[in-house]
């Protein structure tokens, strides 16, 4: 393709900065950073006739339709990129939502764009009359290697009276299409006013004003001073300098001479303006804001410092993809083309393996890999405490078979789940039925029958220990099924953290064959091996209980027995009394509890629990052992199953002496590398060389203001000394008197009024060391003025000599810091100089404070007239610090 722009022309649009940070954007780009290089559209906006495609064509050199019978009917958008290969598009986008329509082109010229506009007005429908107006928007967008990243934006002209060919409906049509590019936050606004009419004619000026009340985006252009007329001129010439308050702006105004319509060059268009500008009324603007070539500038200027503002943010996406690339890099290693880097290779992975492992099996969570505070799933200890806890409260709630209920309320608060671990089981599920409930009478007519089938030579009344034991294991039938699923949950969770570590150790199987390798050599033989010794282990620990041939402890079962069958008749003996005697229970009760009675209970509580078989003793043995047992149990399997055969063992999975152990043809296995992992390592290598230098390029053109101590004399500027912000006559609110020494201000501020950020030197200025703060600027200038503070602890009050403040004195005015009024006034908020910690705000310390920090104005130190205080920071200076 063909592309014939004026390239020398456009670079001037961007400063050598600004070009230093195009050059590296596409690199940066291809390394996954966004956008480095955002530019602002730039939009003119004016009158019809005002010379807005004239401005254009002069910054560009692109031919803009200028023809004062051609009037714009729609919005071109002319946007420039830089790529490596050359490509022209134009398409019209459609305001009913219609799809884009595109139309290529195989070269551009400079004189071009009005055939290109024609040919979008057919694409649009324009009547050939072309009275319409259209919401429709031209986007001619060109790529070359030499083009840099610019976006123009032609309008069509406002108008007031509606005539034959511009219709009020027209009007409204370009109003809201104005307002649409002006409203976009990312528009740079070009106003341009003509100087061959009245400046209150000029309507462009309000709608700026009314969009852009700070006046940060907004450019004043003149126009046609050449055509203006002396009292047109005066007038025109004091906006131009910026001197007229009702139009003054932040960026300042340009003034340009328009080509005529005779003039065929733009370079001769280029020479007359300069011309022109070297004498007469419009030689007294300053020069910087006459002609193209210094708008060029200004407009740099602006576009680069566009970009300064988002490098803050460029810098950190950038710095986080070279630490993921270079962690990655680190997780390939070096390349291994030899048994002894493949060796070399995998005994850092083994050793970074086994300490972390070990770290996750004994609960130490330092290491990233673990998370933050709010993290548990990689957390493989606190996880194994959960799940232990869950099976103990599984096996005690759902282990038995029955659950014998010896009164219709009995419920125990043991069975309550703590709130932490309902959570838990919502993550991770035993789903397991509940025992069947029935009571203790119901259970002992069962157990009368099954007792009269297998009784033996025993005594009658005496307990059948054979049916003691086969009551115990229908009891702990549950057990086994509830133990395996636990297992199983154990198993499968540390399978996971044992794979994410590898994971996190040598990087993704997908990236990085050996941790495939490793997972399938080692982690899966391992777990395997560990599944079966776990199975085996857990119907060794069931056997006693299932088969029926362990014996508890005999003091130990013994007491547990003697305590439960002591309770179970105290509570039946109180049971009768209070079915046969309840007048003994009355708060007014008069009766006596005679031996008679509780005889009596006692017989009747002991025949109802024994009966013919024992049934009552058979229950008691049967719970006490099962108790016993179930504890006993829980603990060897969490501990002789679960530590023993399984976690005590998973830092041993890959180790150093294993790998020193591997042969040639192990490590190869392992250890070798694919091509793409060669050619993963050579373009990380390369990504990382592209990221420092364009980390190295961006910070070296980000914003940057000068950190300043605090002090208690300023420092004086090039262009002259600062001056005391000026006090106001409101007092302070509560007076409170001022130590001896230098003057004081007091901060009027809310406890909780916020610190203002310090702001960005504009161009003219200069950082220097304002008082009591961490930044501060004073405009370049020849006459005084205040210094400003934006910092920690600062305070912009500089008097060069100044009486001594009591409490009745009025106050400078000042703007609060982050530590201001520790005291919580509720004073109003006033401008003025700003303070902070240890300036001189002495007069709203408490006592407290006061012996804390001392009451001085300013730096380190003390006055020498002032009580000592802790800290020592005072208005004396460091040659005061013995005194502060």
């Amino acid at each position: 393709m063909d592309v014939s722009v004026d390239s020398d022309v456009l670079q001037k649009l961007h400063t050598k900065e600004a070009t230093s940070l195009h050059r590296i954007s596409d690199d940066l780009s291809a390394c996954g950073v966004g956008k480095i290089v955002d530019l602002p559209q730039i939009i003119v906006v004016g009158e019809q006739s005002a010379g807005k495609s004239s401005v254009l064509e002069a910054i560009s050199h692109i031919r803009f339709p200028v023809d004062s019978s051609v009037c714009t009917r729609f919005a071109t958008e002319l946007i420039f990129h830089h790529a490596s290969e050359t490509r022209i598009e134009a398409s019209v986008s459609f305001a009913d939502k219609k799809p884009s329509q595109t139309f290529q082109r195989q070269k551009f010229h400079e004189d071009d764009l009005p055939d290109i506009i024609k040919e979008a007005k057919e694409h649009m429908g324009f009547s050939k009359d072309g009275k319409d107006f259209s919401k429709d928007v031209l986007r001619l967008e060109i790529e070359g290697p030499k083009i840099y990243p610019l976006s123009l934006v032609d309008l069509p002209g406002l108008y007031h009276t509606s005539s034959q060919n511009q219709s009020s409906v027209g009007r409204d049509t370009v109003d809201e299409l104005v307002e649409g590019y002006m409203r976009q936050k990312n528009s740079i606004i070009l106003v341009v006013v003509s100087a061959n009419v009245n400046l209150v004619s000029h309507a462009a000026l309000e709608k700026a004003k009314t969009i852009d009340p700070q006046r940060r985006r907004t450019i004043g252009v003149i126009t046609k001073p050449d055509l203006a007329l002396p009292s047109n001129a005066k007038e025109y010439i004091m906006v131009a300098k910026n001197q007229e308050s009702e139009h003054k702006l932040q960026l300042g105004w340009h003034v340009l001479r328009n080509r005529g319509e005779d003039e065929t060059s733009l370079e001769t268009r280029d020479k007359l303006e300069a011309s022109f500008f070297e004498k007469g009324a419009w030689a007294t603007v300053p020069g910087g804001d006459l002609g193209i070539a210094n708008f060029r500038k200004k407009l740099s200027g602006i576009l680069f410092q566009h970009i300064r503002n988002s490098l803050p943010g460029v810098i950190e996406d950038i710095e986080t993809k070279l630490r993921d690339r270079q962690e990655e890099l680190t997780r390939l290693g070096t390349g291994r083309s030899d048994a002894k880097a493949r060796r070399s290779y995998l005994l850092t992975i083994a050793s970074d393996f086994q300490r972390l492992a070990r770290d996750g099996c004994n609960g130490r969570y330092n290491d990233s890999f673990f998370g933050g505070l709010e993290d548990e799933d990689l957390k493989f200890r606190a996880l194994l405490r959960n799940f232990n806890r869950v099976f103990d409260y599984i096996l005690r709630t759902k282990g038995s078979t029955q659950s014998i209920m010896f009164s219709e309320d009995d419920k125990s608060d043991e069975d309550r789940l703590p709130g932490y671990l309902a959570s838990f089981l919502d993550r991770y599920p035993y789903e397991f039925p509940d025992p069947e409930r029935v009571t203790i009478e119901e259970l002992s007519v069962e157990l009368e029958s099954k007792a009269a089938i297998n009784q033996g030579r025993e005594f009658p009344g005496s307990p059948n220990a054979d049916l003691a034991m086969q009551l115990f294991k229908n009891q702990a039938a549950p057990w086994k099924r509830i133990t395996e699923f636990h297992v199983e949950m154990v198993v499968s969770v540390a399978k996971a953290f044992v794979d994410q570590l590898f994971k996190y150790v040598i990087g993704s199987p997908q990236n990085n064959p050996t941790t495939e390798a490793i997972l399938s050599t080692h982690v899966d033989p391992f777990f395997e091996e560990k599944e079966k010794l776990l199975c085996s282990k857990v119907d060794e620990l069931l056997r006693p209980y299932l088969q029926g041939y362990s014996s508890p402890v005999d003091i130990e079962f013994y007491q547990a027995l003697s305590q439960k069958s002591a309770n179970r008749v105290a509570n039946q003996v109180c049971k009768t009394l209070e079915d046969q005697c309840p007048e003994l229970f009355s708060e007014t009760s008069k009766n006596s509890l005679t031996p008679e009675k509780i005889t009596q209970a006692m017989v009747s509580g002991q025949n109802s629990r024994v009966g013919e078989f024992g049934t009552g003793k058979i229950i008691d043995m049967m719970l006490t052992y099962y108790e016993m047992s179930r504890r006993t149990f829980t603990d060897n399997v969490v501990n002789l199953a679960i530590e023993s055969c399984l976690v005590c063992s998973i830092p041993e999975i890959l180790t150093p002496t294993k790998v020193d152990g591997m042969s040639d043809t192990e490590l190869e296995d392992l250890a070798a590398e694919r091509i793409e992992t060669t050619s993963r390592r050579h373009l990380l290598d390369t990504e990382i060389k592209i990221l420092q230098d364009g980390l190295a390029t961006c910070r070296k053109h980000k914003p940057r203001i000068a950190n300043v101590l605090p002090s208690s004399r300023p420092v004086v500027s090039p262009s002259g000394p600062t001056t005391a912000s000026k006090p106001t006559t409101k007092p302070a609110p509560v007076p409170i008197p001022a130590a001896p020494g230098p003057a004081s201000s007091v901060p009027a501020t809310a406890a909780t009024a916020k610190a203002q950020p310090a702001p960005i030197p504009s161009p003219g200025s200069s950082t220097v060391l304002a008082k009591g703060g961490m930044t501060g600027q004073v405009p370049v200038s020849t006459s005084n003025s205040s210094a400003t503070g934006g910092g920690l602890f600062n305070s912009s009050t500089t008097p060069t000599s100044k009486p001594e403040q009591n409490a009745t004195d009025p106050v400078p005015t000042k703007t609060p810091s982050i530590f201001d009024n520790r005291n919580g006034s509720s004073a109003p908020v006033s401008s003025g100089s700003t303070g902070g910690l240890f300036s001189s705000n002495a007069a709203t310390v408490a006592p407290t404070q006061k012996s804390l920090f001392g009451t001085g104005s300013g730096g380190v130190g003390g006055s020498p007239n002032q009580k000592p205080a802790v800290a020592g920071f005072g208005s004396g200076g460091s040659s005061n610090a013995t005194k502060g």
